[in-house]
């Protein structure tokens, strides 16, 4: 604006005194992977000893982060891909004590050739316990209006996706039978079984409903799909829980509808398809597996 005068540049001193102060984890590393700078926050939530802060180098960092993940290849694969390019890039990151980080990272770039990239991690641990079931130790309904659609409608990454929507059988008479304590705890081993067999980082589990759940994977061959969920719905029936209230199979059995795509689809549609397999399992004799036409 005329009459306005020019602002004084703002010392580099400044910025470090800004970052040091944020909550987040902050990681700068120039184009020949050297660590230029790492906040205090970094340090601590990702645990490094006193030693660390005196100057380890990025390879020895990487090293020692990855030993606390759920996932540590993927980890790894992801920095090492990312770093020359000028791809922004966000995700999370499993820890295998329990705690989520949100991981961010930007590229700097000047004159046109890359020069550093920097890393933000955000420890989501307690607002990702807001989206988990306390029942089934699954994400919750919530998580799924999350998590879902964008996982459904995200483009073509090379993988194919799998949803599978399963149904606990009879479960309204081993609830009559049984109590409903003991169906709480048939929903929590449930649950966890569902939980234990997913095998990538991000893959899902939801509780969508009372005994309904809903499972969301990738997969690198169509044939892995419905050995997978045929492998959950047998894995059900084998804990050899008693339930006399759905013959003529005798234990808690689940039926399932699932169905196999590629790239970006309209979230409704999936699930309506699956969901109608689902329904054909269950009157079809229960304890079936049924795959919808994507």
């Amino acid at each position: 604006m005329a009459g306005e005068l020019p602002r004084p540049p703002v010392p580099a001193g400044v910025f470090r005194f800004a970052l040091d102060a944020l909550p987040d984890g902050v990681l700068l590393v120039d184009a020949d992977r050297r660590v230029i700078y790492a906040n205090k926050a970094f340090m601590l939530l990702w645990q490094f000893p006193e030693e660390a802060w005196e100057g380890w180098s990025e390879s020895r960092m990487l090293a020692y982060a990855s030993g606390q993940l759920a996932d540590p290849d993927r980890f790894l694969e992801h920095v090492e891909a990312l770093h020359p390019t000028d791809e922004a890039y966000r995700d999370e990151l499993h820890f295998k004590d329990g705690r989520v980080f949100a991981r961010r990272s930007v590229p700097f770039a000047a004159d046109g050739s890359f020069r550093a990239r920097i890393w933000i991690f955000t420890d989501i641990t307690d607002a990702r316990s807001s989206l988990l079931d306390p029942l089934s130790g699954v994400p919750n309904r919530r998580a799924y209006t999350l998590e879902f659609p964008p996982f459904v409608e995200a483009a073509d990454d090379g993988l194919l996706k799998c949803v599978a929507i399963l149904d606990v059988d009879n479960f309204k008479a081993y609830n009559d039978r049984y109590g409903h304590a003991a169906g709480d705890r048939v929903l929590k081993r449930v649950g966890g079984l569902l939980r234990g067999m997913l095998g990538r980082s991000d893959d899902r589990v939801f509780r969508i409903g009372g005994e309904e759940f809903l499972v969301a994977c990738r997969l690198r061959e169509d044939a892995e799909g419905e050995c997978f969920c045929d492998g959950m719905r047998t894995a059900i029936a084998g804990m050899g829980i008693a339930h006399r209230g759905n013959p003529p199979h005798g234990v808690v059995t689940a039926s399932m509808g699932f169905g196999i795509f590629r790239g970006e689809r309209r979230t409704a549609e999936v699930f309506d398809r699956v969901d109608a397999a689902l329904y054909q399992a269950k009157a079809e004799g229960r304890n079936t597996l049924r795959r919808a036409s994507l």
